[in-house]
């Protein structure tokens, strides 16, 4: 099972988001891809030895949807938006599961 995050969402993102994933992907065998803006994931991603981790694994998204933003037209104002994306990897069966 493969579980779609979207690592810009919530408090403290991406890193604490990333990290749970890390523990996820470690603790449990969960396989992950982190969805949200690479230049931001990849220096925790190399800070925790975990870039070439083959549980993890990124997908790059330019925007994030902010808490000001009307969550009803989020998506199609913001379509690179880790949201969007992640919602997109799974309707197109890149995962079993968005988080």
């Amino acid at each position: 099972m493969r579980i779609l995050v979207d690592a810009m969402g919530g408090d403290n993102a991406p890193r604490e988001i990333v990290l749970g994933a890390l523990d996820a992907a470690r603790e449990f065998g969960a396989d992950v891809t982190l969805v949200g803006r690479e230049e931001e994931i990849l220096p925790i991603l190399r800070e925790k030895g975990a870039e070439t981790d083959e549980k993890i694994s990124v997908v790059n998204a330019r925007d994030v949807v902010e808490m000001e933003d009307d969550p009803s037209t989020a998506t199609r104002r913001k379509p690179d938006s880790s949201m969007a994306v992640a919602l997109r990897l799974l309707r197109d069966g890149a995962g079993s599961a968005r988080v």
